[in-house]
C-alpha cells in the first residue's frame, strides 16, 4: 500500500493516518524500537535516513580505509623510506577507491535499506533524507543527498509508500529523484513549510507545490503557529484545498511539542498525518512529542 492509498482509506471515517520517526544511528539499537513500533502498531514509519546515512558517505569511509591502511603500514618492520612509499601508494589508491565507490555505495544503502524495512515490519514506510538546515541530523552535500535518495528507491523497489523531496535541492537533481520514484512507483511528497497561518500564506503555499505536480503536497507546520489559529477555521482551509488538489494528496504535519487539545483536534483531520516519537529515546529534532504523553496508546 502507498500513502495516496492510506489517506484514501482514511477519508470515509473522518480519521487522521499516525506516522512515526524511525531515526536510528549505527549505534542505536534497533530490536526495542521494532518491539515498540509493534505494539503501539502505527500506519507508517517515516525512516529518517540521515540518522545513520552519513555515517556511510564516502569521505567517511575512505577515512576508514585510509587510516586502516596507514596503521598497517606503521605497524610494518620496514624502513622509513619504504614505510614512505607505502603511504604515497595509499594516496594513489584513493582515485582507484572512488572508481569502485559507485558499487561499494549500491551494496552499502541495500544493507541499510533492507535493515529499515525488516524493522519496520508490515508497516508503511516512508523515505527521508532531512538537512540540519531543515532541521533533520543530514549534511551530505546536495548531489550526494540525490544519489542517495535515487539508489535507496532502486533497493527498496516498490515496498516503499512513498518519498519526501528534499525542497532545498535544485531542479535537476530532484527530477533525477523523481524519475526514479516514478520508476519503482512510489509516490512523491513535497513540503511546504508554513510560518504564517493566514488564509492567503496558506494557499499560497499550497498553489506552489501543486504546480510542481506532486503525488502528495505536505504543508509542514509547527506546533506553536498551529496554536494561533483556530483549527476550525484552518480544517475548512484545509478540506478547500483538498477541492481543489484533485488527485493530489493533500498531507498537514505539525512539529514541535503539541498540546493534547491540539492533538484530540487534529486526530479527525481528513488531511493530517499526525507524526508522534514513539518514546523519548526515539525523538527526533522535528517530532518531539510523544505518543504515550498524549495519551494515544
Amino acid at each position: 500500500m502507498k500513502i495516496t492509498e492510506l489517506f484514501e482509506q482514511k477519508k470515509p471515517i473522518a480519521q487522521s493516518a499516525l506516522a512515526v520517526p524511525m531515526a536510528l544511528g549505527p549505534a542505536d539499537k534497533f530490536t526495542p524500537f521494532k518491539q515498540a513500533l509493534d505494539q503501539k502498531n502505527p500506519d507508517a514509519v517515516i525512516w529518517q535516513a540521515d540518522a545513520i546515512v552519513d555515517e556511510f558517505s564516502k569521505e567517511v569511509i575512505w577515512d576508514q580505509v585510509k587510516a586502516g591502511g596507514a596503521q598497517a603500514v606503521e605497524e610494518r618492520d620496514a624502513s622509513a623510506m619504504k614505510k614512505a612509499a607505502m603511504k604515497a601508494e595509499l594516496d594513489q589508491a584513493h582515485q582507484e577507491f572512488l572508481s569502485n565507490w559507485p558499487a561499494m555505495h549500491q551494496q552499502i544503502v541495500k544493507e541499510l535499506v533492507d535493515n529499515a524495512l525488516q524493522t519496520a515490519g508490515d508497516h508503511l514506510v516512508l523515505l527521508a533524507y532531512t538537512t540540519k538546515e531543515a532541521g533533520g541530523q543530514g549534511e551530505l552535500a546536495p548531489a550526494d543527498q540525490a544519489y542517495f535518495l535515487a539508489t535507496a528507491l532502486q533497493a527498496g523497489a516498490d515496498r516503499f509508500a512513498g518519498v519526501y523531496l528534499p525542497e532545498e535541492l535544485d531542479e535537476n537533481l530532484q527530477e533525477k529523484v523523481i524519475a526514479v520514484a516514478e520508476k519503482v512507483a512510489v509516490p512523491v511528497i513535497r513540503t511546504g513549510i508554513i510560518d504564517n497561518l493566514t488564509p492567503e500564506t496558506i494557499r499560497a503555499a499550497f498553489s506552489a507545490l501543486l504546480t510542481k505536480n506532486p503525488d502528495v503536497v505536505n504543508l509542514q507546520v509547527a506546533a506553536d503557529r498551529l496554536a494561533e489559529i483556530d483549527l476550525a477555521d484552518f480544517e475548512l482551509i484545509l478540506a478547500g484545498l483538498a477541492d481543489r488538489a484533485g488527485e493530489t494528496a493533500l498531507v498537514l504535519t505539525v512539529t514541535g511539542i503539541l498540546s493534547k487539545d491540539q492533538i484530540e483536534s487534529w486526530l479527525v483531520f481528513q488531511s493530517a498525518l499526525v507524526t508522534l516519537a514513539l518514546g523519548e529515546n526515539w525523538q527526533t529534532p522535528l517530532i518531539k512529542s510523544t505518543i504515550s504523553e498524549l495519551g494515544w496508546a
